[in-house]
Order: C-alpha cells, then structure tokens, then sequence
C-alpha cells in the first residue's frame, strides 16, 4: 500500500501555544495540513483558522470525530479538558497529539493509553524538549556511555517575568501538573532504564507572597530517588526576570553533560555599563524548532506507519506519578514512594 503523503491535522485550543502549532502546521511541516481549528470561545476558532487559510472552524470539538477528512488532533486546550478530548478523539479513530499534561491522575491516563491501543491510532505527548538539540544530544552522550553511570542529574524551569498572572485563577498544584511536569519527564529520559521510587518536594508563594493563604505555588523544588542509586533535583519558579531560563545537567561516574542556556545566542556585549547578553523572553521563541520537530516526527510516523519514538502515553503517565508524589510530599510533609502513589 502506498503510503499517504498529507495528514491532516485538526487543532483543538486557540489560545497562545495552540496558535504556534498551528501556525507550525500550517506553515512549517510540508507534509501536514490543518484542516480545522476548534475552540470553544466565541470567535476564536474562525479568526485563527482564517489568518492561516484554513477553511474549517468549530465552537465544539465533537464536530471533528465524525469528520472523515480529519485523520488526526492536536490538543492543546487548559489542561483539564485534555483527558477527555484525547479519549474522545482516540475512539473516534483519530490519532492524538496532547500537549502536556495528558491527564490528571493515574487513571486518566490509562483511559487515554487504553483507548488509543484499542483503536490502533498513534498518542503521542507535547514534552518538547526531548526535541531539543541540546537536550537530544545530551541524551545521546548518555546512550554513548560517555559519563558512566549518572549519578546526580537537575532540571529546571524558571519562567520569565515579571510574573503578571492572577493567583486566583491558577488551578492548584499548577507547578506540579503543567510546569515541573516538562522537569519529570526530562529527568526520567535523562536516567535510561532507571525507575523513580521516591520523590520529596518543597513548595511557596515566593514571587506572590500575598496569596500564600489561598494555597497559590510559584515557587518549588523537588528531590527524586531512583532504583538505580541516582538522585536528581527539579526546580521551579514563575517569575525569572532575567528572561525564561531552561536548563538541564547529569553529572555521572565518568562525566557530566549541560544543556540549555537562557542566553538566545554566544554574543555578549561589553561596554560602560559592563557585559550583557540578551536572553530569551518566550517558550516559542526559546524551542521554536523542538515545538515544530516534535510535531514532524508525530507526522512523519503517522503516514510512515510506524510507532513514534515518544514520548508517548507511558512516558506521560511516569512524569504524571511524580506530580502526583510530589502533591502527596506537600500535602503530608515528607517523603513518598512511588509504589504508593501508582497503587492508590
């Protein structure tokens, strides 16, 4: 059978990360097509389908499963909603890219790996980056053996600020669930063939102290056992006024490996105020290129058929347990296995 030449993609979610893959589709992945942009807003579907010529614009999502035209969706709706668009779409034969998180708990996440094996459709998850230069050869020195046995690794996630957000509308544990989830996962590929067992975190409203009462987090740094004697840190905060600062490190029995710099080029400026570098201020203008690669391969192993090379389902649901543990952490005041959390 001839393998088919365009996939077309539906997107669903047309807020900000949502209108960059679409742009993606549209503009930079030469063998996809997006062929509909849904969202619920009023409005907001039509004006980002019509700025990318793209015909097709629904207010509701269900709109795309009986489609026939619509061969797979990329979902990058509020978090919530990712679980059950995902199951959806999956029944309805469509394959599935899901902007992380793909669900909220561990059962979610095996109705969304269940329904995507029952259908025989890809699912693959938005940790971008995996899809890094960076990242990607910092992995590759690991598979080479070049630093041995990893032993301490770090990952983390400093957004840029000034921080303009509203407290009040953060669902809780937002910096376990869609920011230190990228730090997890990151962490979890870093480590190959080793399993978390146990994970302790630490949590404040360090950048918005006035809302520490409602429970609001923006600040966290969480410590990660694994059974194979390696022990990593992931850090967070929301508000990084130097620009948006993304970083990652293993150091191992015969080496270390460092990756990402908040730095957007090697260019540094010396004059009389003294030396100065200009630093990235967005996560798309930081992996402009992971964001689309990410989205290609999803493409390519779709029409290729052939599986992706992730990450996938599982990888999604391992990142989502040390979310989980890292809540229980917070919530009981010390340590949690693992093993715990996955058989609750």
């Amino acid at each position: 059978m001839t393998a088919r030449k365009t996939l077309n993609i539906a997107l669903i979610g047309a807020g900000r990360i949502g209108s960059f893959h679409a742009e993606s589709i549209a503009r930079r992945i030469p063998n996809a097509n997006l062929i509909a942009v849904a969202d619920p807003a009023p409005g907001a579907a039509r004006r980002l389908a019509d700025s990318l010529g793209c015909e097709t614009a629904h207010t509701d999502p269900a709109a795309l499963w009986a489609d026939p035209d619509v061969d797979a969706v990329l979902i990058a709706t509020p978090a919530r909603f990712h679980t059950p668009l995902a199951e959806a779409a999956a029944h309805a034969g469509k394959h599935v890219f899901c902007e992380k998180p793909m669900a909220l708990t561990l059962a979610e996440a095996d109705r969304v790996i269940a329904a995507a094996r029952a259908n025989g459709v890809q699912l693959q998850v938005g940790f971008n980056r995996r899809w890094d230069r960076a990242f990607a050869d910092g992995r590759a020195a690991i598979d080479a053996g070049r630093i041995g046995t990893p032993q301490l690794l770090r990952s983390l996630t400093r957004d840029p600020g000034p921080w303009g957000g509203d407290p009040a509308k953060v669902p809780l544990w937002t910096i376990f669930y869609e920011t230190l989830i990228h730090d997890f996962d990151t962490l979890l590929w870093l480590n190959p063939g080793a399993r978390p067992v146990e994970v302790s975190a630490i949590a404040d409203a360090l950048v918005r102290p006035d809302a520490r009462a409602s429970g609001h987090i923006d600040t966290a740094v969480v410590t990660i056992r694994f059974d194979n004697g390696a022990i990593a840190v992931a850090e967070a905060n929301f508000s990084a006024l130097y620009g948006y600062d993304i970083r990652g490190e293993v150091f191992g029995s015969a080496g270390m490996v460092t990756m990402g710099d908040v730095r957007t080029s090697s260019l540094r400026v010396f004059d009389a105020q003294g030396v100065s570098a200009s630093t990235f201020r967005m996560d798309t203008l930081h992996f402009p290129d992971a964001y689309t690669a990410q989205i290609q391969h999803f493409t390519d192993s779709v029409l290729q058929g052939r599986p992706h090379a992730g990450p996938g389902g599982a990888d999604a649901r391992a990142a989502l347990a040390v979310a989980l543990g890292c809540i229980a952490s917070i919530q009981q005041n010390r340590a949690i296995r693992l093993s715990d959390i996955v058989a609750a």
